[in-house]
């Protein structure tokens, strides 16, 4: 499928700092591994003195993006530097038959009345599933909060202790970081016809690279990881692909940027 690149250089609303610069360094390596010319950069639509009004101002651009791809029949790939922005592509896709399969480090289950640290990125996947933000997110156009049980979360080890609780009452499907290859099993569990892939690139262990300052052991390998992209990307529809939270100053030797162009690489072609 023909690809294009929409890229975010933002971290919670601040431009090219830390995880915000990661889609500046991956725009140029994905659009060459897709061979696509097709990229776009999306920036805020103005100022914002809040970090929380510039997230929402971006996933509405995003969302109207990732839209008008469906729409053009060329394949979403977006860049971002956190993971909210999946509320976004979600919105611009659409809900209907939907999947999602999110690999990460972190939960980024928690509510305002969970989080431990207050940190807005936290809160991605409880915004996709409606738990959270509903005011704001309602804003995104065409969002429709996914069922629990059209996703799958997989290599999570890092999470808040009032976030681990509402994972265990989720109805979400979960893929632990040692059980990665049966992440194709998991996926006949979940009725979609076709999935949004979510990679934050912290899932990887830091023993193959770091992809951030978030990231724990143990995680999966970039082997590991192609292997998943492609079990999700192979004999099924594959709506979008993801990647985020990808900090260069980590990865001294890029082989965490090498790993994600990789894994672009299997989705594209598998």
């Amino acid at each position: 499928m023909v690809a294009r690149v929409l890229y975010l250089p933002y971290a919670v609303g601040r431009e090219a700092e830390g995880m915000g610069a990661g889609p500046l360094a991956l725009a140029q390596p994905a659009a060459t591994v897709l061979g696509t010319g097709d990229v776009r950069r999306i920036s805020l639509s103005e100022p914002r003195t809040t970090e929380v009004a510039a997230c929402f101002d971006l996933n509405r651009q995003l969302a109207g993006e990732v839209a008008a791809a469906r729409v053009d029949g060329v394949l979403p790939v977006v860049l971002t530097g956190n993971c909210h922005s999946q509320q976004a592509v979600v919105a611009g896709l659409g809900a209907d038959g939907l999947g999602l399969v999110w690999l990460d480090c972190h939960g980024d289950f928690n509510t305002p009345e969970t989080t431990e640290t207050g940190f807005f990125d936290g809160y991605g996947l409880a915004m996709v599933v409606g738990d959270c933000w509903q005011t704001l997110c309602a804003t995104v156009s065409g969002f429709i909060p996914l069922r629990e049980d059209r996703v799958v979360l997989v290599g999570v080890r890092d999470v808040e202790a009032g976030e681990r609780e509402r994972l265990d009452r989720s109805a979400i499907h979960r893929v632990d970081a040692p059980d990665v290859g049966r992440l194709a099993d998991k996926l006949e569990q979940v009725r979609a016809d076709r999935f949004s892939l979510h990679v934050d690139l912290d899932v990887l262990d830091p023993a193959y690279g770091r992809a951030n300052e978030y990231a724990v052991a143990p995680g999966i390998t970039p082997d590991e990881l192609i292997g998943a992209v492609g079990a999700v990307a192979r004999d099924r529809r594959l709506a979008a692909v993801t990647v985020s939270a990808y900090d260069p100053a980590f990865d001294h030797d890029r082989r965490v940027r090498d790993a994600a162009v990789a894994a672009l690489h299997a989705a594209a072609t598998a």
